[in-house]
């Protein structure tokens, strides 16, 4: 999430798993191998979350076990994340199923969630992440986000962004810590409009976690998603768990970038007779592709007119 996320209370007490909502599917330690999908991830599968200032290439934390990403696109009406695009291509290079995120800054103001919540949808379809995926509204502090406007008033707010989200064919989630949920918002009003929607932080320890303890589980009605450290596996990325299986419609893969590729290596730019240029470019930069061609033999992808790089140079 953003970089204020690091003022989430870390939580250090053993919670009562409740047997309502879906608190009591979250009774048994993840799955040792989960198998991902870019449509559909079983229950108790890892993911990360990602922004502009963690890497393009989510290939190690894909090594790593992550079966989902949930990338940053938005942010009020002005930002847009600019690797957002590179990010999701990425994961679904790497069989991990896709999401986004959009970082509220609308407070307790209903009018502003849902222009927030429009910017939101057409920085989702402009990065690729196409409609029926799971994108989450991320209320915290900080940005000029103030979260103690009311517990109804707040509600409100998040319910009209994730009503917007809703209709133009989205998943919605949403984001906060287990604090901010059971204090600054109404969330019975939240989950009672949207079932099992809660995507909750909430870290036992400080530092780098490898694998969730469920006797840290924040236990409350309406979760999907935990989110159970800041530093998964010592990749300084957020780490996360759904305690509920997730699928997306299949629109959403087909819908995704199909021309957005991202160089796992360093790539030499060819002719259209197959002979190398003196053009070359870095690995886990981001090419736009016009069809592939084979030359002599060998498989290219165009990049621009007259000029060609090896399909096996991009994931």
């Amino acid at each position: 999430m953003s970089l204020k996320k690091k003022i989430i209370t870390k939580l250090a007490y053993v919670a009562m798993l409740s047997t309502t909502g879906v608190a009591a599917a979250a009774v048994v330690q993840p799955q040792a191998h989960v198998q991902a999908s870019t449509t559909s991830i079983a229950a108790h599968s890892i993911g990360v979350d990602v922004a502009s200032y963690q890497s393009a290439d989510l290939s190690a934390h894909a090594r790593n076990g992550a079966k989902f990403a949930v990338v940053k696109i938005s942010e009020g009406t002005s930002y847009r994340n600019p690797k957002a695009s590179v990010q999701i291509a990425s994961a679904l290079a790497q069989n991990m199923m896709p999401m986004g995120y959009h970082f509220a800054t609308f407070s307790a103001n209903t009018a502003a969630a849902k222009r927030e919540a429009n910017y939101a949808i057409a920085s989702a379809r402009a990065v690729g992440l196409g409609s029926g995926s799971y994108l989450a509204c991320d209320y915290e502090s900080g940005d000029g986000n103030n979260i103690y406007g009311g517990k109804n008033p707040t509600a409100n707010a998040i319910n009209a962004f994730l009503s917007q989200i809703k209709a133009a064919g989205y998943k919605p989630l949403l984001y906060a810590s287990s604090s901010v949920l059971r204090n600054n918002i109404n969330t019975n009003a939240v989950i009672n409009k949207f079932p099992n929607s809660l995507w909750v932080a909430a870290y036992a320890v400080s530092g780098r976690i490898d694998n969730p303890s469920f006797n840290y589980f924040p236990s409350m009605k309406g979760v999907s998603i935990w989110q159970f450290t800041d530093n998964w596996r010592g990749l300084n990325v957020d780490g996360n768990i759904n305690v509920l299986p997730l699928s997306t419609s299949s629109s959403a893969v087909s819908q995704a970038p199909k021309k957005a590729r991202v160089l796992k290596k360093k790539a030499h730019v060819y002719n259209k007779n197959g002979k190398r240029t003196s053009k070359t470019l870095k690995k886990g930069s981001t090419v736009t592709t016009h069809g592939k061609k084979t030359i002599n033999g060998k498989k290219y992808y165009k990049i621009a007119k007259n000029q060609y790089i090896r399909t096996a140079n991009v994931y």
